[in-house]
């Protein structure tokens, strides 16, 4: 057979195929950018069709925390940065100038200003024991605020750890601050937060990292790269909460805007969601940037864990999932993180739906039971926990164990139950209290107190009316089973 290569093919042959070629791939390329250029621009024109942007989303801070300032920055200064950023704050959204609302966190006559709650957990701050045996650092999500971590945080205090919870830069103040910070800023608050916690009592104990969210993915990068830096102390455990270990491919198009929201005409291109700020402790609406940021934190970190070397520096993990999590891969934080630990004293708690609630029957697909996961996958080098319904006839909750190691789980019962009307947890319900001021069931209400508790707001009437959709409101915000979680947070890290 007559193989023709380059030696046998006359010169003028390439001087014919070449410019084809590059004919060709000019032809590809301007296909591919046009076809980017359409879909942003469609995509664009669709955005116009959001509310209006008021203050809070256009507002820039020129006092917020950057990474280039880490070097001069400790936690005092960084405590200072933030009383500057809220003089700032009152100097661009002008309290008086504000729609006369009950609901908006930024009239100081709102049932939601955060001034008005005994503290505003906006800011950074810490938390206590009274005889400390270990220190932890905790680390809130994107768009929330330290506020997330309260009940983690009085948790870890009854356990006998000082607390630290730092704010990380672009949060708590307006919304329009995420569009300017970085994940590199956050890592860099994350850093002086440490070294602050490294110098409290119980630090030489132990240290354990906990993480929220976006602040799991921080707890996890930072774990990765602690080796990196003399000052900084490694954590001896992590502790997570709907870690966001993965999230969609779908996010690297979340940056596109920049190509036309640069013009005025498509300010709004550069948000996924402009909504009226009504949270105290959690923004609302959501930039594109702050997508980007976090898809780029994720797949950094996603190509440390594929190498053996660096999976193997992280300490023991813990982590409360749900099985259902709209916002973030639940399944990743077993394929990407998990099965890729050491046996090193792990573990994974999987919250169940509610598999006696009729509401199963509507769902657009129903979640495979962690039990058939568990019999198909073990033995595995980590721990699991399973909390689900005892059978599918009621909502009495019983707790499928299966230890690192074993390939029969073991069942028992509790004295736990779904409340009526929950069918299930969510992302954001894993780490709040039933009892939560904010979030919680409406149990911490107090006779004649005027506040909004999100965790049992569900207002009825017509569609449409609303400026909020009903998922809003409908979402599960407190985790019904948070005294079972707190007891077997401190018993794990009792076995550090």
């Amino acid at each position: 057979m007559l193989v023709i290569g380059p030696s046998l093919v006359p010169p003028n042959c390439w001087d014919f195929f070449v410019p084809i070629i590059l004919k060709i791939s000019r032809w590809l390329l301007t296909i591919a950018i046009t076809a980017v250029l359409s879909v942003t621009l469609v995509i664009a024109l669709g955005d116009r069709r959001m509310s209006d942007l008021s203050p809070e989303h256009r507002v820039t801070f020129e006092n917020e925390f950057t990474a280039a300032q880490e070097p001069h920055t400790d936690w005092d200064a960084y405590r200072a940065i933030e009383a500057k950023l809220k003089v700032e704050l009152g100097e661009k959204i002008d309290a008086d100038a504000r729609p006369d609302s009950l609901v908006d966190r930024y009239s100081e006559d709102s049932l939601t200003y955060p001034g008005n709650f005994t503290k505003n957990w906006n800011r950074s701050y810490e938390l206590s024991a009274t005889s400390p045996k270990g220190v932890a650092v905790l680390l809130h999500g994107l768009s929330d605020s330290p506020y997330s971590m309260r009940g983690v945080a009085l948790t870890m205090v009854d356990a006998g750890y000082n607390v630290v919870v730092p704010r990380m830069p672009g949060h708590g103040f307006a919304v329009g601050g995420l569009l300017d910070a970085r994940w590199e800023d956050w890592a860099a608050a994350v850093r002086i937060a440490v070294r602050h916690a490294a110098n409290l009592p119980g630090a030489k104990e132990s240290f354990v990292l906990a993480g929220y969210s976006n602040g799991g993915l921080m707890a996890i990068d930072f774990a990765l790269k602690c080796d990196e830096d003399a000052e900084l102390p490694c954590p001896d455990g992590i502790v997570l909460f709907s870690p966001a270990i993965a999230v969609a491919r779908l996010a690297i198009i979340s940056n596109w805007h920049t190509l036309l929201s640069w013009i005025p005409y498509f300010e709004k291109s550069r948000w996924l969601s402009i909504l009226p700020e009504v949270d105290p402790f959690k923004f609302t609406s959501f930039p594109k940037r702050a997508a980007w940021e976090i898809y780029k934190l994720s797949t950094g970190t996603y190509k440390q864990l594929r190498q053996p070397a660096e999976a193997a520096k992280l300490p023991p993990i813990l982590t409360f999932q749900s099985v259902v999590d709209n916002t973030v891969s639940t399944a990743a934080i077993v394929t990407n993180l998990y099965d890729r630990l050491e046996a090193n004293g792990s573990e994974l708690v999987v919250y169940d739906v509610n598999r006696s609630s009729t509401v199963l029957h509507l769902m657009n697909r129903v979640p495979i039971d962690p039990a058939a996961w568990l019999e198909t996958s073990a033995p595995l080098t980590y721990g699991v926990t399973v909390i689900r319904n005892r059978d599918r006839h009621g909502p009495e909750i019983g707790r499928l164990s299966l230890p690192a190691g074993e390939t029969k789980p073991a069942a028992d019962d509790t004295d736990m139950a779904w409340p009526e009307g929950i069918y299930s947890m969510s992302h954001i319900a894993v780490p709040f209290r039933p009892d939560d001021p904010v979030y919680g069931d409406g149990s911490a209400a107090t006779d004649g107190e005027r506040r909004i508790m999100f965790g049992n707001l569900a207002p009825r009437g017509e569609e449409g009316v609303l400026r909020l959709k009903s998922a809003y409101f409908l979402r599960t915000r407190y985790n019904p089973f948070f005294s079972y979680q707190a007891e077997h947070l401190q018993d794990w890290l009792a076995r550090l």
